[in-house]
């Protein structure tokens, strides 16, 4: 079915008189930029990062048994700004790690430690063995295989305890970055970290789904495979699953991560989310368009034709149709933008400064980053002077989102001091008043009178209770004095006589 538009929508500033339906021969409407796909950056380590990071790893391998164990259970509590500091410190281990040593050494700690949590698991005679929740029978928790067998003076250990623990740090920071380091160190250590590798990614669920994706055409062949595999055990093998996900970051970097690889495949579902509501996957799905390029010419040319039930022209390049169809999108999406948006110009243009902002207030409901903000500005401005007398919480809200919406703008100053005058007009309501705000207001415009105005009723006010004070006082001296004279004449009088008893 093809869409359908009004007649004439304002689209990136400029003015288009054909709907989608009309003839693609039509005069076109300025298109959006293609937006590109930002590469894949691995910033250097913060100083503080690898020192935090040092720290917690030099407690893991402490010789001290209760240091030791505060230091794992500070493993599954990471940011994000530690995964550089693990990628640096990684590049270290594997320079320094004894390739002979390790195997034999995280073999040992397997063996001890399933025997270990099979005898502890055992119950009545007769019954098998019971695991604590959510281990693996077959595997169980390396880490804590390793650290049960403490040998702080080898070196070995040491660094399969770091490399074990850099793991968990990875999987508890969760992000996209982080499970790319993941996916590295399988690349990097192979069979050695590969099964535990695997249970960190079923552990992660949908946020290993982006890595994995990126890793089917990683440079080791070995790696691709093992992406496949987990991709496929995870059951997010194809484009259809992979983005069937309710977070919207991972939603955006699967996306991103079919854009990256250039999948084909790939690009019907991504064209699904090109239109989408949600700015994020919008902006991913069309970085992942124009990263897959020419190759998805054809999905390009039926969605289009499945939009607005023509062909294309034959002469349109892949980006052209790309560009196209996003126009199309974004005027579908924002028609009823557009209509609320010449309803709140018209109130406002009348002077019925509510209707406007109740119909600006739709707009930016539905599109925040809406490119004519700032004629709305003037809309809140007038409503907020409506509200000052009355209700001046309310004005004050109005003034604020009038600066939002252009904050750069040559009256941005005169509004930023409106702003602070209706601020301590407030405080003065509230019976707090604080004449350093309507002085920053005098500070931003040196000509609003009515600040000025309430700065000299605030301080005729501040010496009138001092004028008071000082009359108060003398009273209350004077009486005091009184008291106090009285209180000496009643001290200085003789008692009567007492009479003498008969």
């Amino acid at each position: 079915m093809a869409l359908t538009m009004a007649p004439a929508l304002s689209w990136a500033g400029g003015e288009t008189s054909a709907s989608p339906s009309a003839s693609p021969a039509a005069p076109a409407a300025p298109l959006p930029d293609l937006p590109k796909l930002s590469p894949i950056t691995r910033p250097e380590p913060d100083p503080g990062a690898l020192k935090e990071l040092d720290a917690l790893l030099e407690r893991l391998t402490s010789a001290d048994e209760h240091t030791r164990q505060n230091a794992r259970e500070a493993v599954n509590e990471a940011t994000p700004s530690l995964v550089p500091a693990i990628r640096h410190r990684i590049q270290d281990i594997r320079g320094s790690l004894d390739r002979d040593a390790a195997p034999r050494l995280l073999e040992d700690a397997r063996k001890a430690g399933r025997k270990a949590m099979k005898t502890k698991g055992e119950g009545k005679k007769g019954e098998p063995p019971r695991l604590r929740s959510g281990e693996n029978e077959e595997e169980g928790d390396w880490l804590e295989f390793v650290l049960a067998a403490p040998h702080p003076k080898d070196a070995a250990w040491r660094d399969v305890v770091k490399l074990l623990a850099m793991e968990r740090l990875l999987t508890a920071v969760g992000t996209t970055p982080a499970v790319r380091e993941l996916v590295a160190l399988h690349a990097q250590f192979g069979e050695l970290l590969r099964i535990d590798l695997q249970r960190q990614m079923n552990k992660l669920k949908d946020k290993a789904v982006p890595a994995l994706i990126e890793a089917r055409q990683h440079d080791a062949k070995i790696v691709q495979r093992w992406a496949n595999r987990m991709l496929d055990a995870l059951g997010k093998a194809i484009p259809g699953e992979a983005v069937g996900t309710n977070d919207t970051q991972i939603l955006a970097d699967v996306l991103r991560a079919y854009g990256r690889t250039r999948d084909v495949d790939a690009e019907r579902v991504i064209l699904s989310f090109s239109n989408s509501d949600r700015v994020q996957l919008r902006e991913a799905a069309r970085e992942a368009v124009a990263a897959i390029g020419e190759p998805g010419m054809w999905q390009l040319k039926d969605v289009y034709l499945g939009l607005t039930g023509n062909k294309p022209p034959k002469d349109w390049s892949w980006d052209r149709l790309a560009r196209e169809l996003f126009a199309l999108y974004d005027r579908a999406r924002l028609a009823e933008v557009y209509k609320l948006m010449d309803d709140g110009l018209a109130a406002s243009a009348a002077g019925k400064y509510f209707d406007a902002t109740e119909s600006f207030d739709k707009v930016l409901a539905r599109a925040p980053l809406f490119d004519r903000r700032r004629e709305i500005v003037k809309a809140y401005v007038e409503r907020a002077k409506e509200l000052e007398k009355d209700k001046r919480d309310d004005a004050l809200a109005m003034l604020r989102k009038a600066l939002r919406l252009d904050p750069k703008a040559d009256g941005a100053k005169k509004l930023e001091a409106e702003i602070a005058y209706v601020e301590g007009m407030v405080l003065i309501d509230r019976g707090t008043p604080d004449k350093f705000i309507l002085q920053k207001a005098l500070e931003l415009d040196p000509t609003h009178d009515r600040a000025r105005a309430a700065l000299a009723s605030l301080e005729d006010k501040a010496m009138e209770r001092q004028s008071n004070l000082r009359r108060y006082g003398a009273a209350g001296g004077i009486g005091l004095l009184a008291i106090i004279g009285i209180v000496l004449l009643a001290l200085r009088r003789k008692p009567p006589p007492v009479p003498t008893p008969h």
